[in-house]
């Protein structure tokens, strides 16, 4: 998948599509929001999937798209995720590109954006809650900073 972004809340299908065929013309037909196990076998393959959370938490709301995506925006990643957040007044989180499972790329709902740290136990079960920002996101007054000595869980009590 070239697009794995998690959003924070519930994404409304239908502001969604709209998005979608406005800003980049992907047709509402070929977005797929639901379970992928109830996704009709004999149906074309969608453009854009867009999963339902199956618990609680934070950032369980999956948008995934692969090369028709790519080719139908010309965005990357975290510009399409700026883009969505700010359409749908949602936050994102977005992968860093490097290899530390917690280590992300939050994005607010004004489209800023900074890299955050989440809790790594919880991102093992599929919760993705920060735990602080490596640096002020302007969209994000309120956020956790780093601070000096602290690392990870260290950091007193999780942002949801």
């Amino acid at each position: 998948m070239r697009y794995l972004t998690y959003f924070d809340g519930p994404i409304d299908s239908d502001a969604l599509r709209r998005t979608l065929e406005r800003r980049f013309g992907i047709p509402p037909s070929a977005v797929y929001v639901g379970r992928l196990e109830d996704r009709p076998v004999t149906a074309d393959r969608p453009v854009v999937v867009v999963t339902l959370p199956e618990g609680p938490g934070g950032f369980r709301w999956t948008l995934m798209g692969d090369r028709e995506l790519a080719e139908a925006t010309g965005l990357s990643e975290l510009d399409l995720a700026r883009v969505l957040a700010h359409e749908l007044n949602l936050r994102a989180l977005v992968d860093d590109g490097t290899n530390h499972p917690d280590r992300w790329i939050l994005v607010a709902r004004d489209g800023s954006h900074g890299p955050v740290i989440v809790d790594e136990d919880a991102a093992n079960e599929g919760d993705l809650r920060i735990v602080y920002a490596e640096v002020p996101i302007p969209g994000e007054p309120d956020i956790r900073l780093r601070l000096n000595g602290y690392h990870g869980k260290e950091a007193p009590g999780a942002i949801r």
